[in-house]
């Protein structure tokens, strides 16, 4: 009996295990399929994944956001929403930036956030033409407004690899989020206003994410391409091709742009100088700096036998000492003894001996282990105590001490004559601005020069000998400000006129600027274009002639001046009834005919091309009839 009651309860508990674990069972069951109440939450905004967009303003798509569904099919404009909030109407206005694409994305505070399954309504607006700003839709509807514009100037030529510019966003009611700037499509992190080219052209793209007040989103896109043409690095150093006669040798090279210095192919360590052993026979020594390369001849002479080598010389000199370089060679353990008017000098290969006034012996003397001499003995005349009046001087110079310029380049221009009055030209001068400076012209009133100059100090040294030795040295300093191509470096006086055929002054300006980099030819051509000519020259880059300006109508009505009859008649040229209402030039009215500039009052007989003009300078370009022996001016 009693078994039979354990069992029972047994079997009930069993029963209600079973009734618990199907109530738990429904229980979950009814929570996870119950219908719930909508709980508020809030709308998290963030920045939209806006698709690119390419330089034509086309789409790309994004594999990563496909596209939303077209709820309105059946509609053609109604789908996009207005491409911009109302603001005042740009599209007439003119803009020098180049092609550009905007597109726009749209979502508002009952919005949720763009996700993988939904991307915001976008318009595209593409230009029409590289000089328009976006203002068009890809179905032709006309845009409202332009989002910004940059300082880049679209198909510029740089010299510096760092270029600047400056973005300036306008709408007012617009926050911009983001300014991305891509060159030669890598984007760069952290721009600052400055991107740095390679050479060649460069690809430039400036995008522009904005949004407003109902956090609709918009983004513009401006391609532009600017190309570095960078110049040529200027290697200064003292290495010529030349024979030595000791396996060590020494140089000076030095470039601002870096150096690499090889002899015979292999990497020379150092800087500014350098210290070498030469190979029997000729040393290649290659100086390199970007695409600039120099490349020197030094051939390394072994002396078997005892012998002196010196670069003194029988000679006259105006100075109380003279330093000149000696050294034996050759034979075993040489060594060289001095001898300067019997008294011995001190020194190692370079020497510098005192003189008496008149004449000086000077003995070199050579010994080796072997107890071989060899010797050699030479004249050298002092004239130190002679008169300074008697020494070549400066009659002119367009250049005094520690004057401060704009500009890596200035025209030099001396005259400069012996103690006689007797001109010296330019065999009898030297100029050295860090390296010698060659003679740039040379007419009847100077000698002139182009002197390239680098930020900062730069000194200048004219050197000049007579023609029976005498020789004087001048030095100046001149403190270079740099500018960047294309900057204003200064102003000039400039006109242009036709006085011998009635037309008087054609254009003229009190203060026009010259830019660096420009040539006298560059500033004028400017200047002429600016006021509406054409202008046609001849003659190759180094020596451009302008030939003719041309303007419709501008020079009709024009006659030779009685002044002109008068002096061509007196002159025996015949005018040749040769002219042109649109255009003035060489052999118009006469076979000598042509346009002839002055240059501060001066008739320059060289080249425009030749010339740098400065701040403060007046420049005339003037029509003549007779090789401009009818126009006055030196």
């Amino acid at each position: 009996m009693i078994g039979k009651s354990r069992k029972s309860i047994i079997a009930s508990a069993a029963a209600a295990l079973m009734l618990t674990a199907g109530a738990v069972s429904f229980a979950v069951g009814f929570y996870r399929n119950a219908p719930r109440e909508d709980t508020s939450v809030g709308i998290e905004h963030r920045e939209a994944m806006l698709p690119e967009i390419s330089a034509e303003g086309l789409l790309a798509e994004n594999s990563s956001t496909p596209e939303k569904e077209d709820t309105s099919s059946d509609k053609d404009e109604s789908s996009s929403p207005e491409s911009t909030p109302d603001t005042e109407d740009n599209s007439g206005q003119a803009n020098t930036d180049t092609s550009a694409a905007v597109i726009h994305t749209e979502y508002s505070q009952e919005d949720t956030s763009p996700d993988d399954s939904q991307v915001p309504t976008s318009i595209i607006q593409a230009a029409d033409d590289a000089t328009a700003p976006a203002k068009t839709t890809p179905d032709g509807r006309e845009a409202d407004r332009e989002y910004f514009t940059t300082s880049i100037v679209n198909g510029e030529t740089v010299t510096d690899s760092t270029y600047f510019f400056t973005v300036t966003h306008l709408i007012q009611d617009l926050e911009n989020i983001r300014c991305d700037v891509e060159v030669n499509s890598s984007l760069m992190t952290g721009f600052a206003g400055r991107v740095h080219l390679r050479e060649g052209a460069n690809a430039i793209r400036v995008s522009c994410t904005y949004k407003d007040a109902d956090n609709k989103v918009y983004r513009a896109l401006r391609d532009y391409t600017v190309y570095l043409s960078s110049p040529a690095a200027e290697i200064v150093t003292d290495l010529s091709d030349c024979e030595v006669y000791d396996p060590e040798f020494t140089f000076t090279a030095r470039c601002d742009d870096g150096l690499e210095v090889r002899l015979n192919g292999r990497l020379i360590a150092g800087e500014n100088s350098f210290t070498v052993t030469l190979s029997e026979g000729e040393n290649m020594i290659k100086l390199t700096s970007g695409d600039t390369s120099l490349e020197f001849s030094v051939t390394y002479i072994p002396v078997r036998t005892l012998a002196i080598i010196t670069d003194l010389c029988d000679c006259t000199v105006y100075t109380d000492s003279i330093t000149f370089s000696a050294k034996a060679v050759g034979g075993n353990s040489p060594k060289l003894y001095v001898l300067v008017n019997g008294k011995a000098l001190r020194g190692s290969d370079t020497f510098t001996a005192p003189l008496n006034e008149g004449n000086n012996t000077i003995r070199l003397l050579a010994k080796d282990g072997n107890d071989k001499t060899e010797q050699t003995t030479f004249t050298v005349t002092s004239l130190y105590t002679i008169d300074e009046s008697r020494l070549p001087h400066l009659e002119s110079i367009s250049l005094s001490d520690n004057i401060s310029v704009k500009g890596s380049a200035y025209t030099l221009t001396l005259k400069a004559a012996d103690c006689d009055g007797a001109r010296l030209y330019s065999d009898n001068i030297q100029v050295i601005c860090g390296n010698t400076v060659p003679c740039k012209w040379e007419d009847a009133s100077c000698t002139g020069y182009i002197l390239k100059l680098h930020g900062g100090e730069n000194t200048v040294t004219v050197k000049l000998r007579d023609r029976v030795g005498r020789q004087s040295e001048f030095c100046y300093n001149i403190n270079c400000e740099t500018a960047e191509a294309g900057e204003e470096v200064g102003r000039i006086q400039i006109s242009v006129s036709a006085d011998l055929i009635g037309l008087g002054t054609l254009c003229a300006s009190d203060s026009f600027p010259v830019l660096e980099g420009e040539t006298g030819f560059d500033t004028m051509v400017r200047f002429l274009e600016e006021n509406g000519f054409e202008v046609s020259y001849r003659g190759s880059s180094n020596s451009r002639y302008l030939a003719r300006i041309s303007m419709a109508g501008r020079f009709a009505g024009a006659e030779l001046t009685d002044a002109a009859k008068t002096y061509l008649a007196g002159a025996g040229v015949v005018p040749n009834g040769t002219r042109d209402d649109d255009s003035l030039g060489e052999f118009d009215y006469a076979s000598g005919s042509g346009w002839m500039y002055s240059r501060n009052g001066k008739k320059p007989a060289y080249a425009m091309t030749s010339a740098v003009f400065a701040d403060g300078e007046k420049v005339e370009l003037v029509f003549s009839l007779d090789l401009g022996n009818d126009i006055g001016g030196e």
